[in-house]
């Protein structure tokens, strides 16, 4: 029997060793998994896909990162975080523009690899939540029909747009000058089209915005929650995610993550409100996705 370790890239036939993998730390992996989902382990340019990496000892699978198409790469590595973090960057040839993980992987893997920190957003550590959406507690603004919510439309982009802004800003940490708003555009249009983008309204206007980030047929991880300055506190943010959280138990999920920032205390009492859990801790550290390409 091989009872030694390596590294090596993942390939089909390793997909059930890594789905079980996954499934057994399945809150704190659900980019991964529902990247996967969507794309399986075919690496490219298109959205979701990605080069995988996998430490093994023996035949056991124990660690995973993979770099996606858009930078990032995403950590599942309880053993080798900074071993695996390296590994699939060196592997993949991709620049990096994120790292996300459990935070004690990501704290680990960040200082050693070669990030032009110039262009580091927020570095903090996050609280994951999780919710089992039968137990969703409904805010009463939007019980009683006083706040609504829907998906959002091609229409709402002209608000949407500035509002993702502002999110860049204060939510990641991105200085003003680096900010796409064309690339924003696209991207809200695509979660748009996907139909994994919400908008609360209140007398006709909008007043805050949330989204899925990850999916998949039982699961959902809720990203990109903004209220704007002016319609702060009076629980739009809540009633938002929890209008989307209705909307996806419908369609069948059952379960719903999200992290958010360690000293963002309103943020957490308002998920808490909804009957969100902490879990555990995780992390993000996201590059400035347009100062590398403008800048010498």
């Amino acid at each position: 029997m091989n009872t030694g370790s390596s590294i090596r890239c993942l390939t089909p036939k390793d997909l059930p060793l890594l789905e079980a993998f996954l499934d057994r730390h399945r809150s704190s992996s659900l980019i991964l998994r529902a990247n996967l989902f969507h794309s399986g382990l075919e690496d490219g340019p298109e959205p979701f896909q990605g080069l995988y990496m996998g430490a093994f000892s023996g035949t056991a699978l124990t660690d995973v990162a993979a770099h996606y198409w858009n930078g990032n790469i995403i950590l599942q590595a309880p053993a080798r975080p900074v071993e695996m973090a390296l590994a699939v960057a060196r592997e993949s040839g991709r620049p990096v523009n994120g790292l996300l993980g459990p935070w004690p992987q990501v704290r680990a893997a960040e200082p050693e690899l070669d990030l032009d920190r110039a262009r580091l957003g927020k570095v903090v550590p996050e609280y994951l939540y999780r919710l089992d959406l039968a137990d969703v507690e409904v805010p009463e603004s939007l019980s009683s029909g006083r706040v609504t919510h829907r998906c959002a439309i091609d229409s709402d982009l002209p608000t949407l747009v500035p509002w993702r802004r502002e999110f860049d800003l204060y939510a990641m940490g991105f200085p003003e000058h680096s900010i796409d708003d064309a690339a924003n555009r696209d991207a809200l249009a695509a979660m748009i089209e996907a139909n994994n983008l919400w908008v609360l309204e209140e007398a006709g206007r909008l007043v805050s915005m949330t989204s899925f980030n990850a999916t998949l047929p039982d699961m959902v991880q809720v990203g990109g929650v903004f209220t704007p300055v002016q319609w702060r506190g009076r629980g739009h943010g809540r009633a938002v995610v929890a209008g989307s959280l209705l909307d996806a138990r419908a369609a069948g999920v059952v379960e719903a993550i999200l992290f958010t920032e360690a000293d963002n205390h309103p943020a957490q009492r308002a998920y808490e409100a909804l009957g969100f859990e902490r879990i555990g801790d995780y992390g993000m550290v996201m590059l400035d996705p347009v100062r590398g390409n403008d800048e010498g």
